[in-house]
């Protein structure tokens, strides 16, 4: 028989011996026993490594976070504010030709206006939306727009000028000859930032033809019958024949100029750029780190209900086991 055997026969006797006996133990053993019981879980649950181990997560966890919103905010605060380039606005049946900047709207005007045809008689409607600086700049731009159009050989329809408090509008209606109608758009567009333009073609040639035609048939029915009847129906085409050339010559631009708001503010520094990139990305992190909460919350209150109810049956059967021996 091994050492081993022997061992473990002997304990199995003394187990036994020990059973039969039931000794009990004195009562002030037992209150010391009880006394100590609470201390020694204290003790077993400050020397588990789980009480070190999740505070040294939690802060690792935290400094990724924050290294992660810093790179964040560094490389996109580095980044200077970019400028949008002024696109020529497009006009229905004409694609814009050129991207410009805002110093050359000008010029992005004159490519965006289409022109009259210089074959066909055509009715041209132009609309402008200007935005200047100023009520003092307004004044002096409609000024400068009524004498412009008086030297291409145009009038002002009709005009409404109004400046209340510190914004202010003016709105002319002008008849610009089309023959000339692209320098005045071009004029126009430099007054200020153009905010909206839009340009209309309709063909009159078609019309004129057809009134032509019509006249002309009318006056031959006149050389073989002079009816008084036929005078007048021919005096009708005469006139709406010259109405429509008329309305091909000169071409129709509405100019609405308004007053600018007060200059933005300046751009943020990059410093600025980069607190603001960080925060933006803590805030991301933080509604994921809500959002996990939430789908793992019933998860984990299932469990630390289950440890809690492990404990109290360990806690009871500790128990019962004092109270037998």
């Amino acid at each position: 028989m091994s050492p081993l055997e022997l061992v473990d026969d002997r304990f199995d006797k003394l187990a036994a011996e020990l059973r039969a006996a039931r000794p009990v133990p004195p009562s002030a053993l037992r209150q010391r026993v009880r006394a100590l019981e609470p201390r020694r879980r204290r003790e077993l649950a400050l020397n588990l490594p789980w009480r070190r181990l999740v505070p040294a997560v939690g802060l690792a966890v935290l400094a990724v976070a924050v290294g992660i919103a810093g790179v964040a905010g560094l490389v996109h605060g580095s980044r200077a504010p970019t400028t949008r380039a002024f696109s020529a606005p497009a006009v229905k049946g004409f694609a814009p030709q050129r991207s410009v900047g805002v110093r050359s709207a000008f010029d992005a005007a004159k490519l965006a206006a289409p022109g009259p045809s210089g074959t066909r008689l055509q009715q041209y409607d132009a609309s402008l939306r200007v935005r200047v600086q100023n009520q003092d700049e307004l004044s002096k731009r409609t000024q400068d727009a009524m004498r412009l159009a008086r030297r291409l050989g145009g009038y002002v329809a009709w005009a409404n000028y109004s400046t209340p408090s510190n914004r202010g509008d003016s709105e002319l209606q002008l008849q610009i000859p089309i023959t000339r109608v692209q320098a005045a758009i071009a004029a126009f567009s430099g007054y200020g930032t153009l905010l909206g333009q839009r340009i209309r073609l309709k063909d009159l040639q078609a019309r004129t033809d057809n009134l032509a035609a019509r006249i002309q048939r009318l006056r031959e029915r006149i050389a073989r019958l002079n009816d008084p009847r036929d005078r007048a129906r021919l005096a009708q085409l005469l006139r709406a024949r010259s109405a429509t050339v008329k309305r091909a010559q000169m071409a129709s631009v509405a100019l609405t100029m308004v007053v600018g708001k007060k200059s933005a503010a300046a751009s943020p520094s990059r410093f600025h750029r980069t607190i603001d990139d960080a925060g933006s990305v803590l805030v991301r992190e933080l509604e994921i780190l809500l959002y996990a909460l939430v789908v793992a919350g019933p998860l984990l209150a299932i469990g630390g209900a289950a440890i809690l109810a492990s404990r109290s049956v360990r806690r009871r059967s500790d128990e019962k086991l004092l109270e037998r021996s």
